[in-house]
């Protein structure tokens, strides 16, 4: 695979040392998807990420699941854990709550979302607004979400990045993206975000595949474009198979390698709750495992 070609590569500093990492998790829905989880946390952890983080669903029992998982991630293992919270699916009462269940449980790190779920009444439907009552539950680190290819939502890229910066200035500390499969998607929105007078930092997300149609379903819901040329690598392979995961991974570390040149410095992994992707790009980029707590698992 040839690297994309990097923009304004002269105003940024190239990136040698290993880079700051985060992994991103789901809760657990069943016992084997609770075995994945923990597992693919056990592994992860030894790399001594900056921190995890886990979704979060607001409705019914998806809900006490998403606050059940993020509290015994917390019990379990030293890595600081950021709580996804949407302010779609409940009242300002009852996520304003819920911030509070997260703290009492140890988060220190919210990332602030609207959601999916249906709007209720005495909902907050502005992000903006979610991050201000935030900061005044606690002094959270805050979150937010950014999308290099634009919300499907939003009424263009100019709106959207202008949304991007309410949420920013209203108390968040960075912006962690949408998945990507491009280093100049990622590397034209940061300078669009930068002209829109963003001054904070947006770390990308990283999503290594390891089924292309499965990916390719989630993100025609989601908004995120997987190129031609990238489908390209996987023509003649079975889906989730061990081929697609090698390509995946080799195309996860190149995606993040020209990042790195065009002085990215911090990366965020969507870790689908499998971990050994992840971790071998994570690996090959230097993040080192952490000798006290190898000792620990050991």
């Amino acid at each position: 695979m040839n690297a994309p070609t990097p923009l304004h590569a002269a105003s940024h500093k190239p990136q040698n040392h290993p880079l700051p990492f985060s992994f991103e998790f789901f809760p657990a829905r069943n016992e084997l998807m609770a075995h994945n989880l923990w597992r693919t946390v056990g592994q992860l952890e030894l790399l001594n990420p900056a921190f995890f983080s886990m979704t979060y669903g607001a409705l019914n029992s998806a809900r006490e699941q998403s606050i059940s998982a993020v509290a015994t991630l917390c019990q379990q293992q030293s890595v600081p854990v950021a709580a996804h919270l949407t302010s779609a699916g409940h009242t300002r009462a009852d996520m304003l709550a819920t911030a509070q269940d997260f703290h009492a449980a140890g988060v220190r790190h919210i990332v602030a979302l609207r959601g999916d779920a249906e709007g209720v009444p005495g909902a907050i439907t502005d992000v903006a607004e979610m991050v201000t009552a935030l900061r005044q539950v606690a002094d959270f680190e805050i979150s937010v979400a950014a999308y290099p290819e634009v919300h499907p939502q939003a009424a263009s890229a100019a709106a959207d990045l202008a949304h991007l910066k309410r949420k920013l200035d209203a108390g968040a500390s960075r912006a962690l993206t949408q998945y990507f499969f491009e280093a100049d998607v990622f590397l034209r929105f940061r300078d669009n975000a930068v002209q829109a007078g963003i001054e904070h930092a947006i770390v990308p997300g990283i999503l290594p595949v390891n089924n292309l149609e499965k990916v390719e379903a989630f993100s025609a819901r989601c908004g995120a474009q997987v190129p031609a040329a990238f489908k390209q690598h996987f023509v003649g392979t079975e889906s989730g198979s061990l081929e697609q995961q090698k390509i995946g991974i080799a195309h996860a570390l190149e995606l993040c390698e020209t990042l790195r040149r065009e002085g990215v410095e911090a990366m965020h992994f969507y870790t689908l709750n499998l971990p050994n992707m992840s971790f071998e790009v994570a690996r090959h980029l230097g993040a080192g495992v952490d000798d006290a707590r190898l000792q620990q698992a050991a």
